[in-house]
C-alpha cells in the first residue's frame, strides 16, 4: 500500500510507481474507456428523453382538457381558461392551490384565428436574416 505522498510524488515525476503496473499505455485505455462511457450515457439520455416525450404526446393529445389561454397576475399567481370537453371554466392558480373562478360560456369567448395561431415559421429563413445572407433584401 502507499502512501499519499508516494502517489503524489510519482505523479509530479510522470513515473509509475513499482509493482503497480501503471503505464501511459493504460491511461490512454482509461481515457478512452470513458469516453465511450460518456457516449453511452449521452445516447441512452437522448433515447429515453425521445421515449417520455412521445408517450407524454399522446397523453396530452387524447386528453379532454386543453388550456386555452393563461393570464400571468403576478410571478406565482395566474389565471388560466381550461376546455374541460365542451365546457369552459377559468381557474386561479397560486404556488398553495388552484381555484374555480367561473365558467364561460364559447359565446363569451374570442379565439384567435386559425392563421394567426398555426403560422408557419421557416426557421432557415429566420437564420439567414439574421446572419445577412438574404439576398432578396439585398443584404450579404
Amino acid at each position: 500500500m502507499y502512501s499519499i505522498f508516494q502517489i503524489i510524488l510519482a505523479t509530479e515525476a510522470n513515473t509509475s510507481l513499482p509493482g503497480s503496473g501503471y503505464n501511459s499505455n493504460n491511461s490512454w485505455l482509461e481515457l478512452f474507456g470513458l469516453l465511450l462511457l460518456f457516449i453511452f450515457i449521452v445516447v441512452g439520455c437522448y433515447f429515453t428523453t425521445r421515449f417520455v416525450a412521445n408517450k407524454q404526446l399522446k397523453q396530452i393529445k387524447h386528453s379532454n382538457f386543453k388550456v386555452i389561454d393563461t393570464y400571468r397576475i403576478t410571478q406565482n399567481k395566474f389565471l388560466q381558461l381550461v376546455q374541460i370537453g365542451t365546457r369552459y371554466v377559468v381557474i386561479s392558480i397560486t404556488k398553495e392551490n388552484i381555484t374555480f373562478i367561473t365558467e364561460v360560456s364559447e359565446d363569451e369567448l374570442k379565439f384567435k384565428e386559425e392563421t394567426e395561431v398555426k403560422k408557419e415559421i421557416n426557421f432557415k429563413q429566420i437564420l439567414s436574416e439574421l446572419t445577412g445572407k438574404n439576398k432578396t433584401n439585398g443584404k450579404g
